[in-house]
């Protein structure tokens, strides 16, 4: 921000005593400026600290649930993690068709008592 000053016969320029207080002011953004980055490289680093530790809890619950998965799933403990998904999804449909069978199962007995109260049996 330069200042242009006009005489009879040049014209010259010359800083302002605007432009002198930038240049302080501008020290002082530049501090700043550097300041804030040192503390949001601070606050990342120690994010990433967190983040770290909340991987580390997030894999060990996941090893616990995998671990209590293999109890449930029958010959579960023998399984790799793979394996164990896939045999959890089969067993998942294997107890469906059961519970489906049971309630066939459960209907037909009810009728059939139904059909044997009416009857006086």
């Amino acid at each position: 921000m330069e200042k242009t000053l006009a005489s009879s016969h040049t014209k010259r320029s010359s800083p302002s005593s605007s432009t002198a207080v930038n240049t302080t002011s501008s020290t002082g953004f530049n501090r700043r400026t550097k300041q804030r980055l040192s503390d949001a490289t601070a606050s990342v680093s120690e994010t990433t600290r967190v983040e770290d530790d909340d991987d580390d809890d997030e894999e060990e619950g996941v090893e616990e649930k995998i671990e209590a998965l293999q109890t449930i799933v029958p010959g579960g403990t023998a399984l790799g993690v793979d394996a164990l998904f896939e045999e959890t999804a089969s067993y998942i449909l294997a107890l469906q068709c059961q519970i489906n069978a049971i309630k066939v199962l459960t209907a037909f007995l009810e009728r059939c008592e139904k059909d044997d109260m009416k009857f006086g049996g």
